[in-house]
């Protein structure tokens, strides 16, 4: 990268010139990139050559929202990807079909979409727990105001939702035949109005 020569505004015309330029550099260099990306992903369905496409990405490097342009020629391009970078593609007939949304949908109006994550049980309700227990502590130092915004109770819906949730009933029809009689039904509304006043003192 070339030294940047910075020059001053000596009044407020001076700025909003320098502004204005910097406004019109960035809208003609996106354009500039939606041209190259454009005639990018007709080389490839021309010459069925889609390594162009990591070339642009790679040479504009942090200069530009790179995740954009890489979804761009994802969703336009019908280019693959992992970890490395574009890795293949869907083929000259996605790419025809597709060539007139891709001159229509401007690639710095995309996110990424981001992978899913899954989902654990197990860890959500943990977090719960944390959180509560977290302010249980907080809520002591907190003015009189800001305690009347924490709320501690449980209706009767949440509780029995979250029982379900944890296969409750399940866990009395697993017991042993020999074990002790245990009544599930009378525990679940036990826990059910220990939900319901679950305010904790500080």
């Amino acid at each position: 990268m070339k030294a940047i020569k910075y020059v001053f505004a000596k009044n407020v015309a001076d700025l909003e010139r320098l502004q204005a330029n910097a406004v019109k550099s960035v809208q003609s260099a996106r354009i500039s990139i939606q041209v190259a990306a454009v005639a990018t992903i007709r080389h490839a369905f021309e010459h069925g050559d889609w390594t162009y496409a990591g070339k642009l990405v790679k040479a504009l490097g942090n200069t530009i929202n790179g995740a954009a342009l890489v979804e761009w020629f994802k969703l336009y391009g019908g280019l693959k990807t992992d970890d490395t970078g574009f890795i293949g593609w869907s083929g000259a007939d996605y790419i025809e079909a597709n060539f007139e949304k891709a001159k229509a949908g401007m690639w710095w109006e995309l996110k990424a979409q981001s992978p899913f994550k899954g989902f654990d049980l197990e860890a959500a309700l943990q977090r719960v727990i944390k959180e509560h227990k977290a302010m249980q502590e907080k809520v002591v130092g907190l003015s009189e105001e800001d305690k009347a915004k924490v709320k501690f109770t449980v209706n009767d819906a949440t509780v029995q939702a979250v029982l379900k949730l944890c296969n409750f009933d399940a866990i009395f029809d697993q017991a042993p035949a020999d074990g002790p009689v245990i009544d599930a039904d009378a525990i679940d509304g036990e826990l059910v109005e220990q939900g319901k006043q679950l305010v904790v003192a500080a």
